[in-house]
């Protein structure tokens, strides 16, 4: 029988309950499933204010792109001896929430649930904080939840609201995004001809269907990707518009026209240009001496630029003992060395665990430990072996980023080091891929 009490985190001097508290909260600002199994393994306590805590606040790394965190916490409501509360807190909350954009958008996303859950009064709340979208002071937000639990009625709402915006603010624009999604859900109305015949009485509403129509969102079309050669990143880089490009579309590139690019970086003068050169020598193997590369990877790096950053990820395709040696060298002195762990992508040894766990052990700050994720993953993606145990699990329990967590955990499984109490843990994480991870683990044997 697997014992929850193994993954303690390191035992502070304080009585039993704050350390489970801390312990409990730590999990939710994860976003892992440490969180819910507490509640399993201790149901006579009460979480309640950890939960509000999660809830009010989106604690995720990058909230924009990994989203509202509301089914997560939603799952230790419904768990809660205390569920009626801790809804009635936060629909009270919501209304008088002013800023703090993806807190808020997660408020509005644990509302729905909540309605969806039978409680009406739900719903009134999310009109009454929508309402004030139109005070100068009040984010804007609300308005895909308002649309996806209300009818014609709370449609009439959005649009009255956005439309004063936009009869007071001629620069402003609306698009038809949220009312075709209302529209597909709403099968047998004409939702834009309602929205005709009221705007002849109300200009607010007029001035949201004009908006609506003029900006009509068009179907999803597949871009096919562009072909990229020599001439066209050349262009880019003169004209400092290279940005970014993937392995597979560097791959696009013959042996001779990447070798065009190394002469052309070779003769760069500008900083910023030998920069967007390497950018594409990160993606792709510079076919020319490395000790170029090294050269500048050694050097300060100049102001304003990125030059040795993309340098040392152009220098991780090669492994030498000089490169390896820089690597070592920088990971032990400087704070935090981010930049330089591709430097052992191809120049990882045996025990460098080791002084990876040690890197990663310095801090518990979110943004350190997400500087680093980059790099360890880079390395272990390289390099299979069962010593990405540590340093990896000791990233797991210090990331609030799902996006990079379902990462970690595909190489602790493909390395067969993925431990009882994380497996048992991802059934209940805020991200999805790692719920799927599980159950596609689970559904191969593994109990």
């Amino acid at each position: 029988m697997f014992n929850l009490r193994l993954y303690k985190l390191p035992t502070i001097r304080m009585n039993e309950t704050q350390e489970i508290r801390k312990r409990f909260l730590h999990a939710v600002k994860l976003g892992t499933g440490g969180s819910y199994l507490l509640m399993k393994e201790y149901p006579r306590m009460d979480f309640s204010k950890e939960i509000i805590k999660g809830a009010v606040n989106n604690f995720a790394y990058d909230s924009q792109s990994e989203g509202s965190r509301s089914k997560y916490i939603y799952r230790l409501i419904k768990k809660s001896n205390n569920k009626e509360e801790i809804n009635r807190k936060l629909l009270d909350v919501i209304v008088d929430t002013k800023e703090d954009y993806w807190g808020l958008y997660q408020l509005f996303d644990l509302a729905v649930l909540i309605h969806k859950d039978g409680n009406l009064k739900a719903l009134e709340s999310i009109i009454a904080r929508f309402e004030k979208n139109r005070l100068e002071e009040y984010d804007f937000c609300g308005q895909e939840q308002l649309m996806e639990i209300g009818g014609i009625e709370e449609l009439l709402i959005v649009a009255e609201t956005i439309g004063e915006i936009l009869y007071t603010d001629k620069d402003a624009n609306e698009d038809s995004w949220t009312v075709d999604e209302f529209q597909k859900r709403n099968k047998s109305i004409d939702v834009n001809d309602i929205l005709k015949k009221k705007g002849k009485d109300n200009k607010f509403i007029k001035a949201y269907y004009d908006s609506i129509i003029k900006n009509k969102c068009k179907p999803y079309r597949k871009i096919k990707p562009i072909k990229y050669s020599y001439e066209l990143i050349k262009d880019k880089i003169q004209a400092n518009k290279f940005r970014f490009i993937s392995t597979e579309r560097a791959n696009d590139l013959s042996h001779d026209e990447v070798l065009k690019l190394a002469y052309d970086f070779l003769n760069a003068k500008i900083n910023n240009k030998k920069e967007n050169y390497l950018k594409f020598f990160a993606k792709r193997s510079f076919p020319l001496d490395r000790k170029v590369l090294l050269k500048i990877a050694q050097s300060k790096n100049p102001r304003k630029t990125r030059l040795v950053e993309f340098a040392v990820e152009s220098l991780s395709f090669f492994k030498d003992t000089e490169i390896r040696a820089l690597g070592i060298q920088k990971i032990k002195e400087i704070k935090n060395p981010c930049v330089y762990l591709p430097l052992l992508v191809s120049n990882y040894q045996k025990g460098d665990s080791k002084l990876l766990k040690d890197l990663i052990d310095r801090s518990n700050n979110f943004d350190y430990i997400h500087a680093l994720i980059y790099g360890i993953l880079d390395i272990y993606s390289a390099n299979k072996t069962k010593e990405c145990k540590e340093p990896l699990e000791a990233m797991y329990d210090k990331m609030n980023c799902g996006i990079h967590r379902i990462d970690i955990l595909e190489i602790l499984h493909e390395n067969n080091v993925l431990c009882d109490r994380i497996f048992l843990e991802m059934q209940y994480d805020s991200d999805f891929k790692t719920r799927k991870l599980y159950r596609k683990i689970k559904k191969s044997g593994r109990q």
